[in-house]
């Protein structure tokens, strides 16, 4: 079984593995380094999503605030900035600028991987 969010599937795409899927409930979000890049993983709806744990606006950990499931969207807790889950777009302000997603999957083995894209495959 492989749930992917955020991007397409490429054969080319290196993974990282997090965390075992059964760790994560729906609607919960967990902050994770890569290479010491902090990315925050979000279980929604059966689907997990990755993206850049710092807002766009002034830096500060989006995991830090939480995840709004009905508009899906994750909100800083500094100035109440949100950024649509699926495409890291900025949809409230004080933030006006996006913010960057990754691929997710998850195993055969049930491990929740991100992929190595972006700013995490440098």
């Amino acid at each position: 079984m492989t749930d992917v969010a955020a991007a397409p599937a490429d054969a080319a795409i290196r993974y990282a593995r997090v965390l075992p899927a059964s760790e994560l409930r729906d609607g919960e979000l967990i902050p994770v380094e890569i290479d010491g890049r902090p990315v925050v993983l979000v279980r929604h709806a059966g689907a997990f999503y990755a993206v850049q744990n710092n807002c766009s606006h002034k830096d500060f950990p989006l995991s830090e605030a939480g995840f709004d499931p009905r508009d899906e969207v994750l909100v800083c807790a500094w100035h109440g900035g949100c950024f649509d889950l699926r495409t890291g777009e900025a949809i409230v302000p004080p933030a006006t600028e996006p913010v960057e997603i990754f691929p997710v999957r998850v195993s055969a083995d049930g491990w929740v991987e991100i992929g190595l894209t972006g700013s995490l495959a440098r």
